[in-house]
């Protein structure tokens, strides 16, 4: 889900004085006229990412079927008696305040944006045949927790690669859009456009990561345990 709020200071002769003397300094970096003020009088570009906390709910409702039918990577051969779901999304809001030329319509701006991360809602699913045996129950919810650390880890990373990206995009600099609503449009968009992949990404590396995990080994490790993790 993403959000923008766009927020223009209707009229650089509404700023006032208070900004000459910080405007003589972008005069002096080779600004003049509205540059120099947007350059003065705007607030520092803001790059905020974060990352909700982990949390996840269990389920006994399925049996080791139902978690098998769902769960894509699953052999033929095997039995899935857990299984952890979870939906990674991103929502992006967007605070642009501005300063518009009134005599051309131009606007200048610099973009305070906050990204936020989220791995929810996450279900750790534990088959119902197990449901209520301690050993087992907890031979399969340790396995999951694998797959839980995952999500942990790759929002993080991904946390990070999302800051660096848009940082290294946007700086400090000012952008010049030749309208309010051209600015609007404008920024959301790019912002988008960087994070969009990103996304993509994540959504890869967590697929490769889970499939490791899900190795021909660790299925026969943890089948074993407890005297064998299915009763006929």
């Amino acid at each position: 889900m993403r959000s923008l709020t766009f927020l223009v200071v209707a009229a650089i002769a509404a700023l006032g004085t208070g900004c000459d003397a910080a405007q003589s300094v972008a005069s002096r970096a080779g600004l003049s006229g509205f540059e120099a003020r947007c350059d003065a009088s705007l607030p520092p570009t803001k790059i905020d990412v974060v990352t909700a906390p982990i949390e996840y709910a269990i389920n006994h409702s399925r049996s080791w079927r139902e978690l098998t039918a769902m769960d894509a990577n699953t052999a033929p051969s095997m039995r899935a008696v857990g299984l952890t779901n979870a939906n990674v999304s991103d929502r992006i809001s967007i605070e642009t305040t501005g300063i518009e030329d009134s005599s051309t319509g131009r606007v200048c701006v610099r973009p305070a944006v906050r990204v936020n991360l989220a791995a929810t809602p996450m279900t750790v699913y534990i088959a119902r045949e197990i449901a209520g045996d301690a050993c087992r129950e907890r031979a399969a919810l340790e396995h999951e927790q694998k797959h839980v650390a995952v999500y942990r880890e790759e929002l993080a990373r991904i946390a990070a690669d999302v800051r660096t990206t848009l940082k290294a995009s946007y700086g400090n600099r000012v952008l010049y859009y030749g309208s309010r609503a051209e600015a609007k449009r404008d920024t959301e968009t790019a912002i988008n456009a960087k994070v969009g992949p990103l996304m993509d990404r994540i959504a890869r590396q967590i697929k490769a990561r889970q499939r490791e995990i899900d190795s021909p080994e660790e299925y026969a490790r943890v089948s074993a345990l407890c005297g064998g993790m299915m009763r006929e």
